[in-house]
């Protein structure tokens, strides 16, 4: 990509493809016939599709019934066949809308299950167990009252997405010159007067400018609201003095996402030494912790070998170590050792994409301090995705 330094673009249907071939291999490792995905971030996963998706996190309009071998099946909102059918073989129309289906959706959701039930029969599938993600009430209850058995597939898609294929590495590498866009304007517009919202605007303008999509939260704070933690921008205007943070939480392009913080000083004004303090313990904090991310380590043994949390801020600290991304926040996470150990201890692999973030601010304090960087596990350890400088003044 030109913007990209001559990278070159994302083979779209190699991504696709390679998503698809890990999602059926853990379905036949797990004896799994069929996944019912409605959630839209797993039914992009599986068919390499997206419509709508910001209305779709609250309706339910569209899903994808994913077998173990061949090809998925893909119920689309009849209004947007036209594109999906581009990229999938088997589109049908979804029979229920469940936002339009009226006080009585169950008649809607009886035609809707049978419909999968008969694409079940069809694909060899019937009798077997669907593992399914998430569904309306009316769904689930016309699923079972078919007798279709169902099971979470939170677990196989945990297996299928925490490791990502080749040509999504490339997908986060293309992404990371937009995340440092974004930065860079959001940092030049922190000037005293402007607000949370126009902070956030400049990020939003930035990412859909470069052929990123959405952002999952309103991650601008300034001044006194830095301090707890919050995710909501709102109508606070900066001053001269002030902390600014901002975690970018961006779907970039191809929808892959990003989780970078950042704080910044407002103005011309020197920190005072409670801002300076709270930055130095992140700044050293997030950075001396990515060292520790090498491929083999469980993550555990991770949490236990990473210097400890500042005491002062624990009581507001952020509720993990670290955490996976893909398509979205996504597990798994690292723990903190002080309390209860996970029930499966995952081990850093090869291509996995982790996220150290931290939120330091003291309790009663007026000022508070986010950051985080996104990594790349390699073999040889972490690479940065996002390269975009801390902020000096606040160092110093």
């Amino acid at each position: 990509m030109n913007d990209n330094g001559g990278m070159r673009e994302i083979d779209l249907p190699q991504l696709r493809s390679e998503r698809l071939e890990r999602l059926q291999a853990a379905m036949r490792k797990r004896g799994i016939a069929a996944c019912l995905l409605t959630q839209p971030m797993n039914v992009r996963y599986a068919t390499g599709t997206a419509i709508m998706t910001v209305y779709g996190l609250g309706y339910f309009f569209r899903c994808a019934l994913v077998f173990a071998e061949g090809k998925p099946i893909l119920f689309e909102h009849n209004n947007s066949k036209h594109l999906t059918e581009l990229i999938v073989d088997d589109v049908r129309p979804m029979l229920w809308d469940w936002e339009f289906s009226g006080d009585d959706a169950m008649p809607w959701a009886h035609e809707w299950a049978l419909e999968i039930q008969d694409a079940l029969r069809e694909r060899g599938a019937a009798g077997e167990r669907v593992a399914l993600d998430r569904l309306t009430t009316p769904g689930f209850l016309a699923l079972q009252n078919l007798g279709i058995e169902l099971i979470d597939s939170g677990p196989v898609m945990l297996e299928a997405r925490m490791i990502k294929t080749p040509e999504e590495v490339h997908a986060f590498r293309v992404n990371g010159p937009v995340i440092e866009e974004m930065l860079a304007n959001m940092e030049a517009a922190v000037t005293p007067g402007v607000r949370e919202n126009e902070l956030l605007a400049t990020l939003t303008d930035t990412l859909l400018r470069r052929g990123g999509e959405f952002q999952i939260t309103r991650g601008v704070e300034v001044g006194s609201n830095t301090n707890p933690w919050r995710t909501e921008a709102a109508d606070m205007a900066a001053k001269d003095g002030d902390l600014v943070w901002v975690d970018t939480d961006a779907n970039g392009i191809e929808g892959y996402f990003f989780c970078v913080s950042r704080t910044f000083l407002c103005g011309d004004s020197k920190p005072n030494a409670q801002q300076k303090d709270a930055y130095r313990a992140a700044y050293d904090y997030v950075t001396g912790v990515a060292a520790f991310m090498q491929p083999g380590t469980s993550f555990w043994e991770f949490a236990e070998k990473v210097p400890p949390f500042p005491e002062k801020y624990q009581a507001q600290r952020y509720e993990v170590l670290g955490h996976s991304v893909g398509l979205e926040d996504e597990g798994p996470s690292f723990p903190y050792t002080d309390e209860e150990a996970p029930t499966v201890d995952y081990v850093l692999e090869e291509n996995m994409v982790m996220v150290i973030e931290g939120y330091f601010g003291e309790v009663g304090a007026r000022d508070g301090v986010k950051l985080g960087d996104q990594f790349l596990i390699t073999k040889d350890g972490p690479e940065l995705l996002v390269n975009y400088p801390y902020e000096q003044r606040l160092l110093s």
